[in-house]
C-alpha cells in the first residue's frame, strides 16, 4: 500500500506542478509558479509552491481529515473526464484514436460508476470536510474569472 501511494503521490506531484506551472505562464495563476529550473527542466517555483500549499495542509489536520477534504473535488471530477471520452466518441467519430481503450464501453464504464460510487460515499460519511473541498473550488472562480479578465485585457493592447 505504502509502494502505491508514493506512486501515486510522485505523479500527482508532478503533474499537479506542471498545471500550476502552465496557468501561470499563461496569466491565470499566480506569477510566482511560472518557470522553468535552468538544469532539470521542471517547473520548480511551481513545485515549491506546491509543496509550501500541501506543508501548510499537513499542517491544519489529520491525514483522515486531509484525505476526506481533498479526495471529494478530483475523485467527482475524474468520472467526468471519462465521461467525455463516451461523449466523444458520439460526436466525434471520425476523430483519430491513437490509443484504444480496452474493454470499451464496459472498462470505462465501471470504472465511471466505482468512482461515482467512492464518491457519494465519501459525501455521506463526511459531508462537512468533503463540502470544505467543494467550497475550495468554487472559491478558485472568482480568482479564474479575474485572471482571465486582465489576461485578455493583455492580450488586446
Amino acid at each position: 500500500m505504502a509502494i502505491s501511494a508514493l506512486g501515486s503521490m510522485n505523479s500527482s506531484v508532478l503533474s499537479g506542478a506542471r498545471v500550476g506551472y502552465a496557468m501561470a505562464r499563461d496569466g491565470i495563476f499566480f506569477k510566482i509558479a511560472d518557470g522553468i529550473h535552468p538544469n532539470f527542466r521542471t517547473p520548480g517555483r511551481s513545485l515549491i509552491f506546491q509543496g509550501v500549499l500541501a506543508s501548510l495542509m499537513a499542517l491544519t489536520g489529520t491525514f483522515e481529515e486531509l484525505t476526506n477534504l481533498l479526495f471529494l473535488p478530483p475523485g467527482s471530477f475524474m468520472p467526468f473526464a471519462v465521461v467525455a471520452l463516451f461523449r466523444m466518441r458520439k460526436t466525434e467519430p471520425d476523430l483519430p484514436r491513437p490509443y484504444r481503450c480496452w474493454g470499451y464501453p464496459w472498462v470505462p464504464g465501471i470504472f465511471v460508476a466505482g468512482a461515482l460510487a467512492l464518491t457519494v460515499n465519501l459525501w455521506l460519511e463526511r459531508p462537512g470536510r468533503s463540502s470544505i473541498g467543494l467550497l475550495l473550488i468554487l472559491a478558485g472562480l472568482p480568482f479564474y474569472r479575474w485572471w482571465s479578465t486582465s489576461g485578455s485585457a493583455r492580450s488586446d493592447a
